[in-house]
This record gives C-alpha cells, sequence and structure tokens, in this order.
C-alpha cells in the first residue's frame, strides 16, 4: 500500500458498504484518484490548502466521489475559508475566546450505539433547551442572526462542507426561533435541503422524531445515550488534544491574485471579491 493511502483512517464493513452504495466508493480506484486530485491542487496558485489523504477523501466521499465536484468543492471550501474569516480562523483551543465557548458546553458529537453505522449526530445545546441543530435563542443570539450571516452559514453547509447532511432537526423549539428559522434560515436552504430540514415545537417533538434519533440523544432528554455533562467535557478533551491542527489550519488560504481564471459569483452577496470558481 502506498504510504499516504495508509494515513487515511480505516472504517468499518457496515461503512464500507454503505460508501459503496450511497457514494459510489471502489477501494480499487481510491489511490489514483486521490493522486490525480493531489496533482490537481498541486497546479492551483491560489490554493495553500491541507492535502493529506485523510483531508481530500472527505471531499470526495462528500461528492460521491465525483473529482470534478471534489474540485469545486476544496476550491470552494478554502475561497470561503479565506474571505469570510470569523467562521474559520484564530480556533485555538487555548485561547480565551475557545475556553469561554467550550466552558458553555455547546456541542457534542454524539457517539453511535452499538452496531449502529449510519451518520454521526452532532447536538448543539442553547442553555437549557436543546436541539439537534439549534434551539432557544435569546436576544443575544438574535442580534447575530442576520440574513447575511445565515446566508453565508447555508452555503457554507451545502456547498464547501465535506460533508453529506443527513436531517437537519431542530427539537423543542419555541414560537419566536420558528419564526426566525422561516425568515433567515429556509429561504437559503436549497430544496434537497429543505426537505431534511424539520423544525419541531416544544410540544410533542419526541413522538415526532421517532425512536431511532431519539435513541442516539443524550439521557438526560430521554435518550439511551451518554450523559451530556460527560460528552461535553469527552468533546472538550478532544478538542484541546487538536490545538496543533487547528493552529497548523490558519496556514491554509486561497490567493485570489494567483487565480488564473474567474467570473464574479453573488453566492455569498460579495460581489467584487468572491469569486465562481472556474475548474480546468
Amino acid at each position: 500500500m502506498h504510504p499516504r493511502t495508509q494515513s487515511i483512517r480505516v472504517i468499518s464493513k457496515e461503512l464500507s458498504n454503505i460508501a459503496a452504495k450511497q457514494l459510489n466508493e471502489d477501494p480499487k480506484r481510491t489511490r489514483e484518484t486521490l493522486e490525480a486530485f493531489d496533482e490537481w491542487l498541486k497546479k492551483q496558485r491560489h490554493l495553500q490548502v491541507r492535502n493529506d489523504y485523510q483531508h481530500l477523501i472527505a471531499f470526495l466521499r462528500g461528492c460521491k466521489w465525483s473529482l470534478e465536484r471534489a474540485k469545486q468543492k476544496i476550491d470552494g471550501y478554502y475561497t470561503f475559508k479565506t474571505l469570510i474569516p470569523e467562521l474559520f480562523r484564530e480556533r485555538d483551543p487555548l485561547s480565551d475566546e475557545m475556553q469561554a465557548a467550550r466552558r458553555t458546553g455547546l456541542i457534542a458529537l454524539l457517539p453511535n450505539g452499538k452496531g449502529h453505522a449510519g451518520p454521526r449526530t452532532l447536538f448543539i445545546t442553547f442553555h437549557e433547551a436543546i436541539s439537534v441543530l439549534t434551539t432557544w435563542i435569546t436576544a443575544g443570539h438574535l442580534l447575530h442572526c442576520t440574513p447575511a450571516l445565515m446566508k453565508k452559514c447555508a452555503t457554507c453547509i451545502e456547498k464547501m462542507y465535506p460533508i453529506r447532511m443527513n436531517k437537519l432537526i431542530t427539537i423543542n423549539t419555541p414560537k419566536p426561533a420558528e419564526v426566525i428559522y422561516n425568515t433567515l434560515v429556509n429561504p437559503f436552504l436549497s430544496d434537497k435541503l429543505k426537505k431534511r430540514a424539520f423544525v419541531l415545537s416544544i410540544q410533542g417533538w419526541k413522538e415526532a422524531v421517532g425512536n431511532d434519533i431519539l435513541s442516539l440523544l443524550p439521557l438526560e432528554y430521554g435518550g439511551d445515550n451518554l450523559p451530556l455533562n460527560f460528552l461535553k467535557d469527552e468533546w472538550s478533551r478532544k478538542f484541546k488534544s487538536y490545538r496543533d491542527w487547528f493552529i497548523e489550519d490558519d496556514t491554509y488560504s486561497c490567493d485570489e491574485t494567483y487565480r488564473s481564471r474567474y467570473t464574479c459569483s453573488k453566492d455569498l452577496g460579495m460581489e467584487g471579491s468572491f469569486r465562481k470558481l472556474s475548474i480546468d
């Protein structure tokens, strides 16, 4: 096996089968496709990117192993990362800002149950009300929920991140938050993502999510998973252990002055500075 392909994390047989059926993954062409991807990146003078194979394979899987789409997505990711530094820069886990964020226990990646090879669940909390991707929102939060920010976040999730979102579920949602979602978030989602997004009210959300999802939730919320306080501490330790990765990540970016071809795009409402990607 080539040394660089050895760096790719081994996935379980169950996940391998899912990758083959849902993402068109074929182990016989993994190395060839990754090498072609890497060679293309070396020719992109405007991109300074993390090019280890574990990073690159995430973009290929996120694009169902379409090399051309992966090129567009990684270019877009680093372009977006450079133009929207408030979302991607200065994430040192030991900085005052990040430590304050960690102490809130805002985010936890929930472990899957035994034998469950499905998508991982990102669990986000605001104060004491919770959600599987947003929930109780105070007046302070509302000040930050501008249409421009929501558009940036929606564009990032859908077009830039090397992920495939299965569902976006908001639970225990008060009426004002539903209004915010319908006004500031929903308009910027694609039709595909709108079909995967669910906003469930305070009443009856447990019945609405179904047993499969409910079982993945922390113990405090009627699920079978580990207690939320334990998960918060676990992911706080994990976050700090990747300090070198986050500091290094600030060195990767896009320099538009070196881009060989581009046309203006309105994707982010940043005419004149955000470029539409052009792939050779």
